[in-house]
């Protein structure tokens, strides 16, 4: 990505004199989220600014021990004495998805939107969006090299953990040479990459392990195998609804896997991820949702029956147009 001089003087002047900036990221947020979020404070403190990081929700358990997480507030509890003129919002592809965090805002608030998503709608009055980044984090690697900031231990340990999770532990198609350079360069920085893979993947609740078995017992396939659905009620809802998902789409045979979940807002989170030429960001923008070419999600009202209704036969043509019909056909 190309950066204008413009916004980056634009940051710079923001930051600068030990302005107060909010910082924040989507709902339910996962580690590239959390990890951003941090990697972006710390950064503006190199700037001069005072950053305050405010999320809608609780950080995760699995990110508790990323390197400033004891300074995060939640929305409910946090106490503000004035709104903020100045934030960054990061891995968000539209303002509305920080939640009411967005209420600390002044109307004329200036915006650092950082994101690497192609739903994202450029809300911000600055927009460092690249969607060839596979995380948030390497659009804000990108970013601190361009600034000239120091890259020390801590910031490589949470952009390690956005790395970590948006290339699915580098398995994901989008984990490219520049982005197995770039974990290289944290780890050489001083990233602990053992101690935040662990605490990200190796260290799972017994409670969840119960849920997960739980969920996986509702296992449905469909279109000769291509399709599999989980469900998790409320009373087996796990932390990491990405590793279940995963699990979905690793079975033999499965193109798209879907887990439908319960929410206690009411609302059912239907997590989607694919192989092979299905376009699930695409399937999830259709239904209000967003993410990427192979791991989207949206929320939808209804129960999980009826979503499954709902969302099973746009699954099915999917797969009917995309895998099952042949290469070329006679005119």
């Amino acid at each position: 990505m190309t950066f204008s001089r413009a916004d980056l003087e634009l940051l710079r002047q923001t930051a600068s004199g030990g302005a107060c900036v909010l910082v924040s990221t989507h709902i339910h947020p996962d580690p590239d989220a959390v990890g951003s979020a941090l990697a972006a404070a710390e950064m503006l403190s190199q700037l001069g600014a005072r950053p305050r990081v405010i999320l809608e929700d609780e950080v995760p358990s699995r990110c508790k021990n990323l390197p400033g997480a004891e300074r995060i507030d939640v929305y409910a509890a946090a106490k503000t004495e004035s709104p903020f003129a100045a934030a960054v919002i990061v891995d968000a592809g539209s303002l509305s998805r920080i939640g009411d965090v967005r209420n600390l805002l002044t109307p004329d608030a200036i915006l650092f939107n950082i994101d690497h998503h192609v739903s994202n709608d450029r809300f911000g009055a600055v927009n460092f969006v690249d969607v060839e980044c596979a995380a948030t984090a390497e659009m804000l690697f990108l970013l601190l090299r361009e600034l000239n900031l120091i890259l020390t231990p801590g910031l490589a340990d949470n952009l390690l953990a956005g790395l970590l999770t948006d290339t699915g532990r580098f398995r994901y198609s989008n984990t490219t040479p520049r982005v197995l350079r770039l974990a290289g360069d944290l780890i050489e920085a001083g990233a602990h990459v053992t101690d935040i893979t662990n605490g990200m993947y190796y260290d799972i609740p017994s409670a969840d392990i119960l849920s997960m078995g739980a969920v996986y017992s509702t296992l449905e396939l469909h279109q000769n195998g291509r399709i599999s659905l989980l469900f998790a009620r409320l009373d087996h809802l796990v932390e990491d609804p990405d590793t279940v998902v995963d699990i979905a789409l690793s079975i033999r045979g499965v193109c798209v896997a879907a887990l439908l979940s319960e929410t206690r807002e009411g609302k059912i989170r239907v997590s989607l991820r694919s192989k092979h030429s299905i376009n699930v960001a695409r399937i999830a923008e259709s239904l209000g949702g967003g993410g990427h070419e192979r791991a989207a999600g949206f929320r939808m009202k209804g129960t999980l029956e009826t979503v499954r209704d709902r969302v099973l036969p746009i699954l099915r043509e999917e797969v009917r147009t995309k895998i099952d019909k042949p290469a070329f056909e006679e005119a």
